[in-house]
């Protein structure tokens, strides 16, 4: 690999060219800059992906062959010559030929791209980013959050500070892409690496209690999707990996399932993919209920299928290569056939979950002293004592003795005594209302339960299908210490002792003793 060194400055003619190498000072020591060139062969080029590597700015040939030398190195190891591409040109990039990822994890790199990373980084050139334009970055996060951008509206949308979870996934965005350009060698290292994050507020999952949760399945247990959400309460199944389960999954005389699929939606499409992790892809031992519920579910689905005829139709979705699968055997469909949205799947289940316990709701306000109230639909008689509940939180009692139907499904109720407070519409008469939760926490509370109930860390781990039970041990840390007594209690139980030490009080440096 040939290499040449030259002298040059920046001395120009009387005709105003520039002399370069011709100038005649250039004999002076303190005259002009030394440079390199280095010709890659034709069968490294490829690597390279340049013809030729030129370095200049050198006081002596020494320096710049010295440094041409070190780029010999690089070359023959297979290092491209980045030049200036910059980390915004990268990471385009980059995200363009990760072809394996899931929808969702795309679409949150791509915004964390768009809105973050190119907006504060994407000018700088790659090999020239340090740690300190990455600390720079997150402090600004933390103060200032994104770069005002334009909504689709042509509105200009105001940045605030970013939370710790979602400077977090940013900067694991940044820190993936950089990981991939050293293993690519366009750099020599991660200038990630040892950059400080913001602490993450910790919040501790809540979910119902097993009491709530049984509820919750008893309002549900007329509905269609009934065996859906006893999958996902009891044994911790995600929504798109129930919404995906086929007849083909089931095995009823092994009272097993074995999940294979998922139907994931991003960016407002859905497709067909398999389960989240490796571990994901697992079998699942069920219970004999669950079991006889999805049975049911299925003997159901048979009859719609009759009823509608050759138009039933499960539909078509995209797999994770973009390649279209049609669906067949789904158990959990729409009444026409079409397979469920997991939006819905969530929608629906805020509708069965609000009206546990619910009796009605007021459509108009009602002020202090008034002995009627107007309500909508009844889910349940309206003789009697109830609660009433602001934004799902006890606010009071009222005594309903009658009750007028009105127009449609609404009616008015007569009260015992007059009314003590003032009632917006929405307030809501029930008992023992069930507060609010994401679907996805059904599935947290089947962790909860198994955990309490002292099964394994690792076996609920791989039933919830984690990637790993660290995983599960975070999320469900707080959830352990209960257990984690028994375990102390039951390891000095196992062992046999003489007698037990009488405790003794403990004085402190300046306490006198008896």
């Amino acid at each position: 690999m040939n290499i040449g060194t030259e002298k040059r400055c920046g001395c120009r003619s009387g005709d105003g060219k520039q002399l370069g190498k011709r100038c005649p000072k250039l004999k002076r020591k303190d005259h002009g800059r030394w440079s390199y060139r280095i010709q890659v062969p034709d069968d490294l080029r490829h690597l390279v992906g340049r013809g030729e590597i030129r370095g200049s700015g050198y006081d002596t040939a020494e320096e710049a062959r010295a440094d041409a030398e070190k780029e010999v190195v690089k070359i023959r190891a297979g290092r491209q010559h980045v030049g200036q591409l910059t980390v915004g040109q990268y990471l385009e990039t980059w995200l363009a030929g990760k072809r394996r990822l899931r929808p969702t994890s795309r679409g949150g790199y791509e915004s964390n791209i768009r809105l973050y990373l190119r907006p504060m980084l994407g000018e700088l050139p790659l090999k020239g980013l340090r740690k300190i334009h990455i600390d720079q970055m997150i402090a600004r996060l933390e103060a200032e959050g994104s770069v005002p951008t334009q909504g689709g509206n042509g509105a200009r949308r105001k940045s605030r500070p970013l939370a710790p979870k979602t400077i977090l996934e940013i900067f694991a965005t940044l820190r993936a892409a950089l990981n991939d350009a050293v293993v690519e060698r366009l750099i020599d290292w991660n200038p990630a690496l040892g950059v400080e994050m913001p602490e993450p507020d910790e919040e501790e999952v809540e979910p119902w209690e097993p009491e709530e949760v049984g509820r919750f399945l008893d309002e549900a247990a007329d509905d269609r999707l009934a065996a859906l959400y006893e999958l996902i309460a009891i044994h911790g199944v995600r929504r798109g990996e129930a919404c995906g389960l086929a007849d083909t999954d089931i095995d009823a005389e092994e009272s097993r399932l074995t999940i294979c699929r998922q139907i994931v939606e991003s960016r407002g499409r859905l497709g067909v993919w398999p389960p989240k992790t490796k571990s994901g892809k697992r079998g699942l031992d069920i219970d004999p209920m669950t079991l006889g519920s999805i049975i049911a579910r299925q003997l159901e689905r048979d009859a719609e299928r009759d009823a509608v005829g050759p138009a039933w139709d499960n539909g078509i979705l995209p797999n994770q290569r973009g390649e279209l699968v049609q669906l067949t055997g789904l158990i959990f469909t729409l009444p026409d056939g079409k397979h469920l949205s997991p939006a819905y799947v969530t929608s629906h289940m805020q509708v069965i979950a609000r009206r546990v316990g619910l009796c009605c709701q007021l459509v108009r306000p009602a002020e202090r002293g008034a002995t009627t109230l107007t309500v909508g639909k009844r889910y349940r008689a309206p003789e009697g004592t109830w609660t009433l509940y602001r934004d799902r939180e006890p606010c009071g009692q009222v005594t309903v003795i009658g009750c007028t139907r009105r127009r449609g499904s609404g009616a008015v109720l007569h009260l015992a005594e007059a009314l003590p407070i003032d009632l917006a519409t929405g307030v809501e008469l029930g008992e023992r209302l069930l507060s609010r939760k994401r679907l996805h926490d059904l599935r947290h509370g089947s962790a909860s339960i198994q955990i309490a109930q002292g099964v394994d860390i690792t076996l609920v781990s791989k039933r919830l299908g984690h990637a790993s039970p660290a995983i599960t041990g975070r999320l469900y840390a707080h959830l352990l210490r209960s257990a984690g007594r028994g375990v102390a209690q039951t390891a000095a139980n196992a062992v046999p002792r003489r007698a037990m030490r009488p405790a003794r009080p403990h004085y402190g440096h300046n306490d006198q003793r008896p």
